[in-house]
């Protein structure tokens, strides 16, 4: 594979993996549908919510369905629990009632952080390729084609 369709191919993957988010509080009483919130389950949301996210929920992240001062209908996307384990959701829609999140603050897609980590990381790649091929990895020292080293007879026995 040559150098240009390496990267290509693999700069649309590094921009969607090196996305970077931001924790802001959340700026009104109820969030909009659609925002992502991350939210510490209280002690009496944790015992509520067991049959629904399992027991000893700590952190919920979601994305909001609909919200009013009673109930979060909230699209799961994680959930961590007590001993340090996470478990990842699908998008569920679980209803939550108020008192069982607290400290919620809204998770947003940060552009700036993004393109500097994806142009870290394609630097990085470019500089490595260039190192390989400076140290002369990239060639066929004997010159001729690679043979055959181990052959498997037909039939799969040994």
């Amino acid at each position: 594979m040559n150098l240009k369709l390496s990267i290509r191919c693999g700069v649309p993957v590094v921009f969607f993996l090196a996305g970077c988010y931001t924790a802001h509080p959340l700026e009104a009483p109820l969030p909009q549908p659609a925002t992502r919130i991350v939210a510490q389950v209280t002690d009496s949301g944790t015992v509520a919510m067991a049959n629904a996210i399992g027991p000893g929920a700590q952190e919920v992240e979601a994305v909001v369905s609909t919200a009013d001062s009673n109930t979060w209908n909230l699209s799961l996307v994680r959930v961590d629990h007590r001993g340090g384990f996470s478990v990842m959701w699908n998008k569920e829609l679980v209803p939550f009632p108020r008192y069982a999140l607290t400290s919620v603050t809204e998770k947003r897609f940060d552009r700036r952080k993004s393109w500097l980590a994806g142009g870290l990381v394609v630097a990085g790649a470019f500089t490595a390729a260039k190192l390989f091929h400076a140290l002369g990895a990239d060639e066929n020292k004997d010159g001729g084609p690679i043979g055959q080293a181990t052959r498997i007879p037909s039939g799969g026995g040994f």
